[in-house]
């Protein structure tokens, strides 16, 4: 019984050779920034939430989603998903203890 092709092909041997031998390594991990946007376009966890309290605290009365969305972007300086604004918003006055009052077409303000 002859075996043609199948255990003689070269780019296969040389193949079969490289994955099973010792003599190569893993890629280490390349160091993650200190802040901003990561790689991959994730911010550090909270930065979107804080930004939108801060921007409640420093308008001191309802703001509408866009409006708060806007001012999110200008405080960041860069792009935010107007869902990531909305969906903080509608978790924080679903709270326990609300963080945020909704007041209808006027907008969301800050919990007293």
């Amino acid at each position: 019984m002859d075996l043609v092709g199948r255990l003689s092909n070269r780019d296969l041997r040389t193949l079969l050779h490289t994955l099973t031998g010792a003599d190569w390594k893993q890629e280490g991990r390349r160091a993650r920034p200190s802040q901003g946007v990561a790689p991959d376009g994730r911010r550090k966890f909270g930065t979107v939430q804080d930004a939108i309290v801060t921007v409640l605290e420093q308008a001191g009365l309802e703001m509408r989603v866009r409006e708060i969305h806007a001012g999110v972007e200008k405080l960041l300086g860069e792009p935010v998903s107007p869902s990531s604004v909305k969906d903080y918003l509608r978790k924080g006055c679903r709270r326990r203890v609300p963080l945020f009052e909704y007041h209808g077409r006027r907008g969301y303000r800050l919990a007293r």
